[in-house]
C-alpha cells in the first residue's frame, strides 16, 4: 500500500454534498423569485434588499459548506451541522404550527434531517478527520 493512496470518499459524503448544494440553490432561487414575483410587499425597499442579501448569503454558505465537506474539510462539519439543525427546527415548528403546509415543511425537513444524521455517522467522521483506512483496491 502506498502512502499516497487516499481512502475513497464515502457515499454519505456525496449525499451530504448534494443535499447542501440543492438546499443552497433552492434558497437562492426562492429568494430571488420571491422578490421578483411578489406583488404585496410587507417590507420597504431596504428591508426587501436586506432580506434578499441575507437569503442569498445563506444559500451561498450552504453551497460552500457542501464543497468543503466534499473536499474533506473537517472544519466545515460543525457549521453544516448547525445550519441543518436550524433548518430541522424551523421546518418542524412551521409544520406543527400550521405556518406552512405539511408538504412544504417536509420538503425542507427531510433532507436537512438526513444531512444531519449523515454528518454524525462513522464513515463521514472518519473520512473528514482523515482517519479512514485507504481502499485496499487502490493499493
Amino acid at each position: 500500500m502506498s502512502e499516497t493512496s487516499k481512502p475513497r470518499r464515502p457515499l454519505p459524503v456525496l449525499f451530504i454534498y448534494l443535499i447542501l448544494f440543492l438546499q443552497g440553490g433552492f434558497i437562492i432561487v426562492g429568494a430571488v423569485a420571491e422578490v421578483v414575483l411578489s406583488e404585496a410587499a410587507v417590507l420597504d425597499a431596504a428591508g426587501v434588499v436586506a432580506l434578499l442579501v441575507l437569503m442569498v448569503l445563506t444559500g451561498v454558505i450552504l453551497i460552500l459548506l457542501g464543497f468543503q465537506i466534499f473536499r474533506g474539510s473537517a472544519a466545515a462539519r460543525a457549521p453544516a451541522m448547525v445550519l441543518q439543525l436550524m433548518i430541522v427546527i424551523l421546518s418542524a415548528s412551521l409544520m406543527f404550527s400550521g405556518g406552512l403546509g405539511v408538504g412544504a415543511s417536509g420538503l425542507a425537513l427531510v433532507p436537512a434531517a438526513a444531512a444531519l444524521i449523515l454528518l454524525f455517522i462513522r464513515p463521514t467522521q472518519e473520512w473528514l478527520e482523515g482517519t479512514a483506512e485507504p481502499d485496499p483496491k487502490d493499493a
